[in-house]
């Protein structure tokens, strides 16, 4: 792997790791969720990283919205999950301890950003970890790393002097659902509230056929209609 030539004293430590998506820079191109998917060997019809594709409610246009999970300082999915699998990080970072989890799913009924789903192969509960193999030594998330327009920003929201930190402030980047109180570590450049009542749990690929590619099952999973 190319990450394993790097090594560790290449590794950052982040205070709260984060995620700035600038929305006026995603041209709904897929690289990301493509890329995430290779990278995490994400199985057929699970999606960690998922591309919306919402028409504006005054046009045609349309605004192209990626959607992972977004690492929230009061995290539902932990709170609910019962065998405590799911942890937070000294970074913030939520993740999906593999061997404790149960299935019960818990945790997909209380993530209000449907970014939790099931690994029917493995199955375990998992979700986006920001790429912690490849942040321990230096890396970008596959997803940052791959976007073509810099659409994506990753580092340390609570370093006044990061990239990320910087960005936020000055395009006023706003949450997901603040009114879930969730904290999210994932803001937005360009959000409006309308966005949240057009986007589903799927990916849709054209705003010309209202067919969802994909959609969840009672397993949490999302599987070919």
């Amino acid at each position: 792997m190319p990450w394993e030539k790097i090594g560790p004293s290449y590794k950052k430590d982040y205070k709260r790791a984060g995620m700035l998506v600038d929305l006026q820079r995603c041209i709904g191109c897929h690289s990301c969720s493509v890329s995430c998917k290779t990278e995490n060997d994400v199985p057929l019809g699970n999606f960690r990283m998922r591309v919306r594709y919402l028409e504006q409610p005054d046009n045609k246009q349309i605004t192209f919205a990626p959607m992972i999970c977004m690492h929230c300082v009061d995290a539902p999915c932990m709170k609910a999950c019962p065998s405590k699998a799911i942890r937070k990080q000294d970074d913030g970072r939520i993740y999906v301890d593999e061997s404790r989890c149960d299935l019960e799913k818990e945790c997909v009924e209380a993530c209000p950003y449907g970014a939790i789903s099931i690994n029917v192969e493995k199955e375990v509960a998992e979700k986006c970890d920001f790429c912690q193999h490849r942040t321990d030594v230096g890396l970008e998330p596959a997803c940052v790393d791959n976007c073509p327009t810099d659409a994506l920003v990753f580092g340390d929201l609570d370093d006044p002097e990061s990239r990320i930190s910087k960005m936020a402030a000055q395009r006023k980047a706003k949450s997901w659902k603040p009114e879930a109180k969730t904290n999210p570590s994932v803001l937005y450049v360009d959000h409006d509230p309308w966005m949240e009542k057009l986007a589903n749990t799927g990916v849709q690929l054209d705003p010309k056929d209202q067919d969802i590619t994909y959609e969840q099952n009672n397993l949490g999973a999302k599987q070919p209609k």
